[in-house]
């Protein structure tokens, strides 16, 4: 097993520093998905009660931030004034639209959402799991456990949350669109935004399971490769995962894909389910990520086979960047037909 961070094991000290770390990167915005980091190497340091500690008091925190000096701050300053000095704080902005959703529950739960993915990864990262079942098991249980309190949390009010969640759609929809935008062709689009709002926001509202398990697997895939680069100098971690340069999903994972547009055309020309479009939709939304991925592992195994300066790979992936809406479907679609033709040619041909 590598040794991760020197043999000494992590101080009480250390835990709580490492805990301040992750609630710092939580707040900034633009460091929120490396949240989970800090935790990963504590739990990989020390495990048991030291990590625990972490994870509190950065909870303590955010209950002090919520229960204490929001208020005070809303009393000294109003409601506006308050939301002013305190808009790095995760879940202000949703309260005042959503009557059943409580800012505080949300932040907190939002950054327990980031711990506990840091503790999994920390109790697999030495685990002999390929890059699909650690990343898929861990969003697995991520998920469900997110399922289940979401469930016990608006228990007797669902439907009630959901018009919530909708009409903050809605209501972000027309702010947007107050804007008149000086493009004649803009004006058309900001028109059909604005009335076809409610539809939009009935299926944004449907679509979010599949939104919310793309982030997981994104904020996985991000803490994975970093803490790989990160701690490669202290022994490593995930020394199991093989180069992801090479990973691919497994065959079976094209016959979902088949399995439910067949379920999507069949609905639209017979059972007219919307509740079977819905869930199409979403394994569509989750499999395009997946397969933008392996997309991705494509490029970057060329790139190192071609032997390419770490400049000119730099000035490619800004490319991918600057024109990611037409060379993302174009990875997407290459992760996808690579489970027939193997474009890395990862499995020996036989003689």
């Amino acid at each position: 097993m590598p040794s991760t961070g020197g043999s000494r094991p992590l101080s009480l000290l250390g835990a709580l520093g490492l805990g301040l770390m992750s609630l710092l990167m939580y707040l900034s915005g633009l460091l929120v998905w490396l949240t989970p980091l800090p935790l990963l190497y504590a739990y990989r340091r020390a495990r048991g009660i030291k990590t625990l500690v972490g994870v509190l008091l950065p909870m303590a925190i955010l209950a002090a931030i919520y229960g204490a000096l929001l208020p005070f701050a809303t009393d000294r300053l109003g409601a506006e004034g308050a939301l002013k000095l305190f808009f790095w704080v995760p879940g202000l902005g949703l309260g005042p639209a959503v009557e059943s959703w409580n800012p505080a529950v949300f932040g907190i739960a939002y950054y327990l959402f980031f711990a506990l993915i840091g503790v999994l990864l920390g109790e697999f990262e030495a685990q002999p799991y390929s890059m699909t079942r650690m990343v898929g098991q861990t969003a697995a249980i991520v998920f469900l456990s997110l399922a289940l309190w979401l469930s016990l949390y608006v228990w007797g009010a669902w439907g009630d949350f959901v018009r919530g969640l909708e009409g903050y759609f809605v209501k972000m929809l027309q702010e947007i669109t107050k804007v008149t935008p000086a493009d004649q062709e803009m004006q058309v689009q900001w028109a059909m935004l604005k009335d076809h709002a409610a539809g939009i926001a009935y299926y944004a509202v449907r679509l979010l399971p599949a939104m919310v398990f793309n982030l997981l697997l994104f904020v996985l895939w991000l803490n994975i490769v970093v803490a790989r680069r990160l701690f490669a100098a202290w022994g490593g971690m995930f020394p199991f995962l093989g180069a992801l340069k090479n990973w691919r999903l497994p065959f079976a994972g094209v016959w979902v894909v088949i399995v439910f547009a067949f379920l999507w055309i069949f609905d639209a020309y017979v059972l007219k389910l919307d509740w079977l479009k819905v869930a199409a939709l979403n394994v569509f939304i989750v499999f395009a990520l997946v397969y933008f991925f392996q997309g991705l592992a494509i490029v970057a195994f060329y790139l190192n086979r071609w032997s390419l300066s770490p400049m000119i790979r730099l000035v490619l992936y800004a490319v991918l960047l600057l024109f990611f809406q037409p060379l993302s479907f174009l990875l997407v679609a290459f992760g996808f037909f690579d489970s027939w033709f193997d474009f890395r040619k990862l499995v020996p041909k036989s003689a």
